[in-house]
């Protein structure tokens, strides 16, 4: 394993030795960097002490000799001396200009680096006190010697102190981890590995006898502790849970009874609140469209004796119109007479057929007799008699019913309601055209019929399934229809035939169902 890995390795298991590892690396190399610095800048204040020092010592004791030289022109003495200065520390270059032009060098004028450049006057005082100019002293000092003897200095301390902290580091991090760190994975393992179903073993640090009272020792006391009052309370809880078990199993018991008797009552409270409304609905339905049928068969028979007046006078004054052109085709007002005529008795006899539906509103039943009829002969009778209504659109009628099916009421009013809602289907359902398909279920109950009755046509407009038993309601208008078809067949079925008639939404066609009972007992106000 590399130390890379195991390095991370540590990093992972034993992350507060590698934190502690880190901060005392950081806080040790961050006072050993300061350390060094002050110590660095401390050797070269003194370095540039040594060389401020060394000029000092130049200027006080070559200067004068050297201006001497100059004086004397000796130009072997000149450069001794300047070889000699040239060997002190860290100069790096010496020149001497005199006033006649004369030039003295020792060493090399550097090029490049840090120098300390200092220039000196060199003066010769005569015996009688004049001061005579004899030239100019250059005299260059390098510092890289001194950058360099630093830059040793500084390696040489970085690396002893870094030896040091890292060896009194991992001292320390083995004292921590052999006095903390350690015990720190004992319990951290023992809290992972604490379970409800398992506490009974206790928390046990493996250490010496001197280090029983310390924080360690508390907190393994603490744990332990609380081990035992989980233990305690885990009793106590499982002996509550077991009466609060019982107790909810009661509970439970007593709740099922209470629901399903109040489900009973509120099924038999719903079902009566529905029958209620149903039977609320449809006594209002009848009522309403009861007056309104009567209203409407009552206004009909006023207006029947003017019309029938009415087309007698327009039949004879077409015939008279008539004559009148045969014995003078040429006279222009005989053909306006004969077509005015004829218009008028064509409305008429249109009005009266209106009228003669209006009277048929009322349910007026009192000329037919209840007698017992078999209701599936009977149908067989009525598409007999549309038979001719039939041809045109030849659709599927289908019956589904018993072979016989006997009743006690009025055969006429069957006729009226079956011949309505065929008479509807072809119009309405199948508009004239060839085909189509209906079908008439018959289901006998104990005291009543069920009586389904679809086609698979186009079916009833939405909201049409309440407004088609209002009478003049038609989407055929233009093509002579009423609208008192299906008011009718209302009325026959709710007030003569005591029974209940409804639209059911069907996406395939028109569907209604109708329910009536076995033995009709109409009642006096419908018989009236």
């Amino acid at each position: 394993m590399s130390l890379l890995q195991r390095i991370n390795q540590l990093r992972y298991q034993k992350p507060l030795g590698i934190r502690l590892l880190a901060a005392i690396l950081l806080c040790s190399s961050a006072i050993t960097l300061i350390a060094t610095g002050t110590q660095l800048w401390l050797d070269y204040r003194y370095e540039l002490s040594a060389i401020d020092e060394r000029l000092q010592q130049i200027e006080a004791s070559s200067l004068n000799s050297l201006s001497n030289s100059l004086w004397e022109i000796s130009p072997d003495q000149i450069q001794v001396q300047l070889d000699g200065l040239y060997q002190l520390p860290d100069i790096q270059y010496l020149e001497i200009s005199s006033q006649y032009g004369d030039f003295y060098a020792a060493g090399k004028r550097p090029e490049t680096g840090p120098i300390v450049e200092r220039h000196y006057d060199l003066q010769h005082k005569a015996a009688n006190s004049t001061v005579y100019e004899v030239g100019k002293l250059t005299l260059i000092i390098s510092l890289d010697e001194v950058y360099r003897r630093l830059g040793d200095k500084v390696l040489v301390i970085l690396a002893s102190q870094g030896i040091k902290t890292f060896l009194v580091s991992i001292f320390i991090l083995t004292i921590f981890h052999r006095l903390i760190t350690q015990h720190l994975g004992t319990m951290a393992q023992y809290a992972r590995r604490l379970k409800l179903d398992h506490l009974d073993r206790p928390l046990i640090l493996k250490r010496n006898g001197k280090a029983r009272d310390d924080e360690l020792s508390q907190v393994v006391d603490a744990m332990n502790g609380m081990r035992e009052s989980m233990l305690k309370d885990m009793s106590k809880r499982a002996e509550a849970e077991h009466a609060l078990e019982k107790l909810n199993t009661e509970l439970e018991q007593r709740v099922t009874d209470r629901t399903q008797q109040l489900e009973e009552r509120n099924q038999e409270l719903h079902e009566t609140l529905e029958k209620l409304q149903a039977t609320q609905q449809q006594l209002v339905e009848s009522k309403k469209l009861a007056a309104l049928g009567g209203l409407v068969a009552g206004v009909a028979h006023e207006i029947n004796t003017p019309i029938g007046i009415g087309f007698t006078a327009a039949s004879f004054l077409a015939d008279q119109a008539t004559l009148h052109k045969q014995q003078h085709p040429d006279d222009p007002l005989a053909d306006t007479a004969v077509e005015s005529s004829q218009l008028i008795c064509q409305n008429l006899e249109r009005a009266a057929q209106l009228i003669s539906a209006f009277k048929q509103v009322s349910v007026d039943q009192s000329s037919e007799q209840q007698r017992q009829f078999d209701l599936i002969q009977y149908l067989d009778e009525i598409l007999l008699s549309l038979r001719p209504r039939l041809k045109r659109c030849n659709p599927e009628v289908i019956i589904n019913g018993p072979d016989h099916l006997l009743l006690d009421s009025y055969p006429g009013s069957f006729y009226q309601i079956f011949t309505n809602l065929i008479l509807n289907s072809l119009l309405h359902g199948f508009e004239n055209q060839p085909g189509g398909k209906i079908t008439i279920t018959l289901t006998p109950q104990t005291d009543s019929l069920k009586i389904d009755y679809a086609d698979n046509g186009v079916g009833i407009p939405d909201g049409w399934q309440y407004k088609l038993f209002e009478p003049f309601m038609t989407t055929k208008r233009n093509q002579g229809c009423s609208g008192l078809g299906m008011h009718i067949t209302f009325n026959l079925v709710s007030q003569l035939l005591n029974g209940h008639i409804c639209c059911v939404p069907d996406e395939s066609g028109a569907h209604f169902q109708i329910d009536l009972p076995l033995v009709t007992t109409a009642s006096t106000e419908a018989i009236r």
